[in-house]
């Protein structure tokens, strides 16, 4: 079975991303907090929406966010609503333009609950994140 994954952020960068995602048959879930347009696209191409972030990470095994920096980061992850709240073992994959002391701290944070974050920032455009 394969490992199902998760994407938070469907602006210019992520929206392109998650469309790989599913068009090579990975099993993908999406929650968008602005962009409903482009997560109606992806639900209808085979993803499926989650209510709230930590719905999203009920049923992943890894996410992958993609928003604006360190504040849009801890807002989806942190929190009664947040991926943490999960309570089960995750990998998060933040490709935002985070801070790196504020990444070195919720990477501590995340690890005593049992959750990896990777640190993965993003070059080039939107046009390269759809190819």
């Amino acid at each position: 079975m394969k490992q199902q994954i998760g994407f938070i952020g469907l602006g210019a960068m992520g929206s392109g991303m998650a469309a790989n995602i599913v068009a090579k048959g990975w099993p993908l879930a999406v929650w968008a907090h602005r962009n409903q347009e482009a997560a109606l696209k992806l639900v209808s191409a085979g993803a499926r929406q989650a209510a709230t972030p930590r719905v999203l990470a009920e049923g992943c095994d890894i996410v992958l966010i993609c928003v604006t920096g360190s504040p849009q980061v801890e807002a989806v992850v942190k929190g009664p609503e947040g991926l943490a709240a999960s309570g089960k073992p995750l990998l998060i994959v933040d490709c935002s333009t985070s801070n790196p002391s504020s990444t070195i701290a919720l990477a501590a944070e995340l690890a005593a609950k049992g959750v990896t974050l990777i640190d993965a920032p993003l070059a080039r455009t939107p046009k390269e994140a759809a190819e």
